[in-house]
């Protein structure tokens, strides 16, 4: 039987404004920078078609917000999962062995899980690859996208499972 890969696209939420002091981290919007830079990854997975099958996003407001963005671009599937809201490495795990047997998986999360996540994922041998550099990836900003290739099972993952096959911020995207 042919290996049947997995792919995770994980995604940080796009910049959210900070003016309003007064309101409640779970719901802060998007900024005007985050809106477009939002508009601009959506149309970018669009080109490179990589629409995902099903995307599992924060209930946080500039996570859903981020998420309408995207959809505008390349709708998909979309579930809201309360315990995304700032999830560690831990729940993130877990979320991800909860998910059906899906191609394609985008998670829509905060930092610092989503680094976390990706630091435990990433294979040790990236000097032998063409993936990005570890120092290219130590931080995760704002609307950046990570492209993972898994094994067939999502339960059970190990550190190093993954193979990063792009990592990609809004300033990095070229578009026509």
């Amino acid at each position: 039987m042919p290996n049947k890969l997995r792919e995770l696209l994980l995604l940080r939420h796009a910049k959210s404004e900070w003016k309003d002091s007064e309101l409640a981290d779970m719901d802060r919007p998007l900024s005007d920078r985050g809106k477009k830079n939002a508009l601009k990854v959506g149309k970018w997975l669009k080109t490179q078609a990589l629409i995902p099958d099903l995307i599992l996003v924060s209930p946080a407001r500039r996570a859903q917000q981020t998420l309408r963005r995207i959809c505008n671009e390349c709708p998909a599937n979309t579930v809201t999962v309360n315990e995304l809201y700032c999830a560690e490495l831990e729940t993130l795990l877990k979320i991800l062995a909860d998910t059906p047997n899906t191609k394609r998986v985008m998670i829509i999360g905060h930092n610092p899980g989503l680094e976390r996540l990706l630091s435990y994922l990433q294979q040790k041998d990236l000097e032998e690859s063409e993936t990005p550099s570890q120092d290219l990836v130590q931080l995760f900003p704002t609307a950046s996208f990570a492209h993972f290739i898994l094994p067939e099972h999502w339960q059970n993952l190990e550190d190093g499972d993954g193979k990063l096959v792009q990592f990609v911020r809004p300033k990095d995207i070229k578009l026509d």
